[in-house]
């Protein structure tokens, strides 16, 4: 059991049900406080469209006022654009998100053609060194120059250097995320990062409605790591999120 499940996915981008199948879902599965956070525009395929977005806030906010028994926030997760750091986070929206994640994932339209080379160097030269460096890059640049609440999969369907996206994320207060679709980290990496200075978030990347608070696949990895629970934040109680927490209006 988890207190809340912040990384979820609806029908606004690449999830198969409403912001109101998530919410009832997570209601059921026990949940304090759940997200919405739908994949970033810049993603050809999955991601959310700009003109929705006015009534994806709106869809939150009556759902807020429909079920006061559970905390809804609105989210983005958003992507690395390229190795100077950029995320596709519209700036006109930004101050209605209350939790960024932000991650590696393919489908995206580069800022420039210059950016290209870091989104096939994935597809085609994953084991380059260049790949690696650029890899890096837009993780450590992003978390540095962007107020991140957590890293999405990390590692997952790109190569990193861990340590030093771990440094960054534990110096800004960027939580690396066990993910509950995928296992991204070994037991060893988790136990790195720890020492590091890192703190965790479970949440289930649902795409589905019944995967909502869904954390069981990395959950089991972590109880084999040996590390202890308190550096989950969100087992007992609510994380802590850079942009000022919580916007809604109602409780949890």
């Amino acid at each position: 059991m988890i207190y809340g499940d912040y990384h979820t996915h609806t029908t606004y981008s690449h999830g198969k049900g409403s912001v109101e199948d998530n919410v009832r879902a997570a209601i059921a599965a026990g949940l304090k406080e759940g997200a919405i956070t739908e994949h970033g525009p810049r993603h050809l395929l999955a991601g959310v469209k700009l003109r929705r977005l006015p009534d994806f806030f709106a869809d939150i906010e009556r759902m807020r006022e429909k079920y006061p028994e559970i905390r809804i926030y609105a989210g983005m997760e958003t992507n690395f654009l390229s190795p100077r750091g950029e995320t596709d986070v519209p700036k006109e929206y930004a101050d209605k998100l209350d939790v960024i994640i932000c991650g590696y994932h393919k489908g995206i339209r580069p800022l420039k053609m210059r950016d290209v080379p870091f989104f096939a160097g994935n597809l085609f030269f994953k084991n380059s060194a260049k790949t690696l460096a650029r890899n890096t890059d837009a993780y450590v640049n992003a978390i540095l120059n962007n107020d991140i609440d957590i890293i999405s999969h990390p590692c997952h369907d790109c190569r990193i250097d861990l340590k030093a996206v771990g440094e960054a994320a534990a110096a800004r207060g960027t939580l690396m995320e066990l993910n509950g679709k995928r296992v991204s980290m070994t037991e060893d990496e988790l136990v790195m990062l720890a020492s590091l200075g890192c703190r965790f978030i479970l949440d289930s990347d649902a795409h589905t409605p019944e995967k909502v608070g869904d954390v069981g696949i990395e959950r089991g990895v972590w109880q084999r790591s040996g590390l202890p629970d308190e550096l989950i934040v969100n087992l007992t109680g609510a994380p802590h999120f850079m942009r000022g927490g919580y916007r809604g209006k109602n409780g949890g």
